[in-house]
């Protein structure tokens, strides 16, 4: 059936798009035009993590004198909001030429790519810093080469920062500070095994839950809170479903990364081939610095529509309760790399 469902898709979205006719097919009517191709994402502007594909677009429509390209030269079809695919599906769409670049989770790919769940391992990383390092390094350029086997390229990783935890808590007593206090609360999660069993070693009980409904299973008691960035939480006004703490657990990281069919960006001339490799790496400090400052602006707004933000100073317990998060990813995944984490560990 669920075959079945995904032959179904695929169909119509083929349709939608032009009849899956290739981008280079249907330049003709435009004189201008050299190159044009979609890219699809699941997410809205207010999400921030979305201006990473709307920065790969406008800086790849822009003149490249070295390149001999000129503005106009190349266009990019843009699908946002989910309008041709959830992330998941992109996957496949793009597994199939259907579409021929995409957005989408790190935790999503791990789907087909178990290497990528080891970038949402719980405490894996000291810092920013170090996230970036290994995102931007060999370990990071290792993994994207796994999405080969799967006709997909991994083009670039983009940071989101780290997750914290937010919930609905007693106004009378202190925000939680360790994995005793958030017993009984049940927190929202994306459907992914190592998130999963994460928030349950950290004390609470994980529920995963479209993210679409998350907003009304807060208010409606389904779920006691959520975890995510501070972006997200405030561009969500999840403080009006009642959201009362949010704790600075940074549990772990999150990060997209921009993916293209490898048959059609092989099938490209050279020069649109580099120049797209060239602005997915080159994006990533421009991308690094407005989330940054939008980080700092929504924990600014957290605190002043009334939510508590919750240091926690000492997360050796929390660290201590995950260990068995990693002996199950490496049970559940015998055939990613023990070496490839210790180096990640390391870098």
């Amino acid at each position: 059936m669920k075959t079945l469902c995904r032959i179904f898709y695929l169909a119509v979205l083929m349709t939608i798009l032009g009849g899956g006719c290739s981008p280079k097919e249907k330049e003709a009517s435009h004189d201008t035009v050299r190159l044009k191709f979609r890219l699809g994402l699941e997410l809205n502007a207010d999400t921030k993590i979305w201006e990473v594909s709307n920065l790969f677009k406008t800086e790849l429509e822009k003149a490249s004198p070295k390149d001999n390209i000129k503005e106009g030269e190349i266009e990019v079809e843009f699908y946002d909001q989910g309008s041709i695919g959830s992330e998941r599906q992109l996957l496949e769409a793009g597994y199939f030429g259907v579409v021929e670049m995409m957005q989408v989770n790190t935790a999503v790919v791990t789907a087909i790519e178990p290497e990528f769940g080891l970038l949402n391992l719980p405490y894996l990383f000291k810092d920013e810093a170090h996230h970036q390092r290994v995102l931007n390094g060999e370990p990071g350029r290792q993994i994207l080469l796994k999405l080969a086997k799967h006709n997909l390229q991994g083009l670039g990783f983009y940071s989101a920062g780290f997750r914290n935890m937010f919930y609905k808590y007693s106004t009378d007593i202190p925000c939680p500070n360790s994995p005793a206090h958030l017993r009984g609360l049940k927190i929202r999660v994306m459907e992914s095994p190592t998130m999963i069993s994460t928030i349950n070693a950290m004390g609470a009980s994980a529920a995963p839950l479209p993210f679409s409904e998350l907003y009304q299973g807060i208010k409606t008691g389904v779920v006691d809170g959520a975890e995510n960035s501070a972006k997200v939480f405030i561009s969500s006004r999840y403080h009006e479903a009642g959201i009362s703490c949010f704790t600075l657990t940074e549990h772990t990281t999150d990060q997209h990364v921009l993916i293209a069919n490898s048959d059609w960006l092989e099938s490209l001339d050279p020069k649109y081939k580099r120049r797209i490799e060239e602005i997915s790496h080159e994006i990533i400090p421009v991308f690094n610095s407005i989330w940054e400052e939008t980080t700092l602006d929504a924990l600014s707004q957290i605190k002043e529509v009334g939510v508590r933000i919750n240091e926690v100073e000492d997360k050796s317990v929390f660290l201590e309760a995950v260990d068995p998060v990693y002996a199950n990813f490496f049970k559940s995944y015998p055939e990613v790399s023990y070496s490839l984490y210790e180096t990640i560990k390391n870098y």
